[in-house]
């Protein structure tokens, strides 16, 4: 059985690869300006090239690998996730856009946590885009990317997770959510995907609970509608908690 596949693993393979289409690129420029000569530019750019291949190839199985990994360890709780994911997905686009006229935006984080550049910015947009359409797959390669140029960067570690977690990939989801609220205790986003992790793959209402608070805590604080949506999962939890029938 293949190990399950984490957004490290997938952010060193997207390094492998920018790194081995760059050298590709930088042969062309020295051929071009005859540094090279032509057997050695043919010899090198075939290395370069089947080199690239067999990447892009453990890319796109590392990506299918965890697809299929969450077929076939799909449960209940975790179909429960999937469903709960599309309110998660609404909530936190609520939260993002209230965050831009408030006092912080995903990019401007606390307690150390990385300062999106511009090209990141793109990336995460990109990723945003697959994220929000549920092609959680394609959203983890792009926030891979991210995180082989900036670890630490919250975002990525909390949406990412957030993908990994509809895979099926709950332990290496939750390791990750673990990492961006290290970056960063005060991401609302983090809480809310690790409460409802916790509370819907795990089976822990008790430890849900204060992430689900924090969240309805974040200032600027969730929109009214979204406020409510989180509150009735902080009441749910709150009576699993109880023992409440």
């Amino acid at each position: 059985m293949k190990q399950p596949v984490d957004l490290d693993a997938l952010a060193d393979l997207e390094e492998q690869r920018r790194f081995l289409l760059q050298s590709i690129r930088d042969l062309d420029r020295e051929h071009a300006a005859g540094d090279l000569d032509d057997d050695d530019y043919r010899t090198l750019k075939d290395d370069y090239t089947g080199r690239t291949a067999e990447v892009l190839r453990t890319l796109d199985a590392s990506k299918a690998g965890v697809v299929a990994a969450g077929r076939r360890t799909r449960s209940a709780k975790a179909t429960a996730m999937v469903v709960a994911g599309v309110t998660a997905v609404a909530i936190v686009a609520g939260v993002l856009v209230a965050s831009s006229s408030g006092e912080r935006v995903p990019s401007q984080p606390t307690s150390g946590a990385v300062t999106s550049s511009g090209a990141t910015a793109k990336e995460l947009a990109a990723a945003s885009r697959l994220f929000n359409q549920n092609k959680w797959a394609d959203a983890l390669g792009n926030y891979a990317k991210v995180l082989k140029k900036e670890p630490r960067n919250v975002e990525a570690l909390s949406y990412g997770s957030w993908a990994l977690a509809q895979l099926g990939q709950v332990e290496p989801a939750q390791r990750s959510l673990d990492r961006a609220l290290a970056a960063d205790p005060n991401y609302p986003p983090a809480h809310l995907f690790k409460g409802l992790l916790l509370l819907d793959a795990r089976n822990d209402a008790k430890g849900a609970i204060p992430e689900l608070e924090a969240f309805l805590a974040a200032n600027p604080p969730p929109p009214p509608a979204m406020a409510q949506m989180v509150r009735t999962r902080l009441q749910e939890a709150q009576t699993k908690a109880a023992g409440v029938p």
